[in-house]
């Protein structure tokens, strides 16, 4: 009898600690999420760039999206760091560089301009 008692009393005890894991969660908090987003215009703001090219580019990252009707791109889930956000749209160009905080919204502007030929060029 005392055996049964023993053994019931056992299997209690571990069967509420084999319980325990399973109602806890982790208690970890998500990763910020950067956004860089903006809107791509030709030679006025009221003339967005439907299709163009917008690159956003970092040491380790190159990621390219092509812009909606109204001339929007978004980028998201970017490391904090230094970037070149560049666009291209018939010829036109444009570059800016921009910097990324953890868990910031960087809205960016676009205006795409002819190139200037008589910068030299890029290395």
């Amino acid at each position: 009898m005392i055996g049964s008692i023993l053994r019931a009393t056992v299997l209690s005890v571990v069967g509420t600690f084999l319980l325990i894991p399973f109602g806890t969660q982790a208690q970890c908090s998500p990763e910020p999420t950067t956004v860089v987003q903006g809107t791509a215009f030709l030679e006025t703001p009221d003339e967005p760039a439907p299709g163009a090219k917008v690159t956003v580019q970092g040491d380790f990252l190159i990621e390219s999206a092509i812009t909606d009707r109204a001339g929007k791109f978004r980028f998201s889930n970017l490391e904090p760091g230094t970037y070149t956000v560049e666009a291209t749209y018939l010829g036109l160009y444009v570059e800016q560089k921009i910097t990324l905080e953890a868990g910031a919204l960087v809205q960016v502007t676009l205006q795409l301009k002819p190139p200037d030929l008589t910068a030299p060029p890029k290395s």
